[in-house]
Parts: C-alpha cells; structure tokens; sequence
C-alpha cells in the first residue's frame, strides 16, 4: 500500500437497506461481481494507511465477498448495526489506528468512485493547510457529496456522537473547518437507496 496516504478508509457495510424491498443493495450484482466487491477494490486499490470493514446485516455473505481481500483489510462486527449508521461509524473509528491522521468514512453501495478519485480526494485532504483539523467533503457543482474526511482530531467527537444517523451535525458545527474537494464527477453523488435507482443506473450503463 502506498503509506503516503495516512488515513484509515473505514468502508460501511452493515446497514438494513430498508428502502430495497428486501434486497441488500450491497449484493446486486454490477458487471458480474457484487456492489461491495468494487467499492473495497477501489479503496484497496487507491493505497490507504488501512482499510476497515464495518459488517453486520447479512454478515456471512458480506464476509465471503470481503474474502477475497482478507489481507488487506480488517473486518469488523458491529452488534448495534440495526440501531443506524453511527453506530457502525464508531465501531471502525474505535478500531483505526491510533497513528492515523484522519478517517474516510465512505457507504458501501459508493462502488462508482474509482480508485484514482479515492486517491484524488484524500491527496487534497493531505495537504491542506492545517490539515489535522480539516473536514473534506466531494463538491460536484453545487451538490455535496460523499465520502466525508474528517482529520484524527474529531475521533472524540465521533465516538460521543448521539445522532444516529450519521456525523453531518459534527460537519455543521465545525462549518469553518470543511474544505471542499471539487470535482466533475459524478460518481461522488451516486448511491443506491431503491432497487429503482440500481434499475435507472443499470441502463444508463448500457
């Protein structure tokens, strides 16, 4: 792995994906391999300090497709993965090393982004100035994207954080420190939250 990017990718993969009728968007298939398969690809790819695998909804067929990367990632269990995404945040912010300089907390149905996007995104994040203090997020025109850097210093306020769903009152309250990483793509934007939106996606591919 390329250690010049010091920061620990903690993927999410533990959610219900309650809007999919059933379905975990994490285990459609796309271009024959599962969603979930690209996404930790990409991020394996792109050469983070470590990768973190946040598992706990249809936790035995998410760890077969992890797997295949067993040596370069660390799978954890969240127990409390039904009581919302936070839960799932600080289970991997609790596990990161403690010589991190940040944590990329990217969904696991971001399968789009490619590696050297990942690698674009966190290589602004470094060097910023004052960087063990910045918030980055992904800015496609005017719509801000995901994944979210936020520096080493924030890990306290994660881990205490009570808004289950997810750290975007941490990014409000520290609006003076958020950099935005600019980008045409919009791989930043897309997720999947309704079998819809993965029909819509797969024709749009064809």
């Amino acid at each position: 792995m390329d250690s010049t990017l010091n920061i620990s990718a903690l993927i999410m993969a533990a959610g219900l994906s309650s809007r999919m009728q059933g379905n975990n968007k994490l285990l459609l298939d796309w271009k024959g391999t599962p969603i979930l398969h690209h996404t930790i690809k990409n991020i394996v790819s792109a050469g983070f300090r470590e990768v973190l695998l946040v598992v706990g909804n249809h936790e035995k067929e998410i760890r077969k497709i992890a797997d295949v990367f067993k040596e370069e990632i660390n799978i954890l269990f969240n127990p409390y993965f039904e009581s919302g995404l936070t839960s799932s945040i600080q289970c991997g912010i609790q596990a990161a090393s403690d010589q991190t300089k940040g944590f990329m907390i990217c969904l696991g149905d971001m399968f789009l982004i490619n590696q050297i996007e990942f690698k674009q995104l966190a290589q602004f994040h470094i060097t910023q100035e004052l960087n063990d203090q910045v918030i980055t997020l992904p800015k496609v025109g005017q719509k801000i994207g995901n994944p979210v850097i936020f520096a080493e210093c924030y890990r306290e306020q994660i881990l205490k954080n009570s808004d289950t769903q997810g750290c975007k009152f941490i990014v409000q309250a520290n609006a003076a420190k958020v950099k935005y990483f600019e980008s045409l793509s919009k791989h930043f934007l897309t997720d999947l939250d309704t079998l819809e939106d993965y029909e819509q996606l797969k024709k749009s591919a064809l």
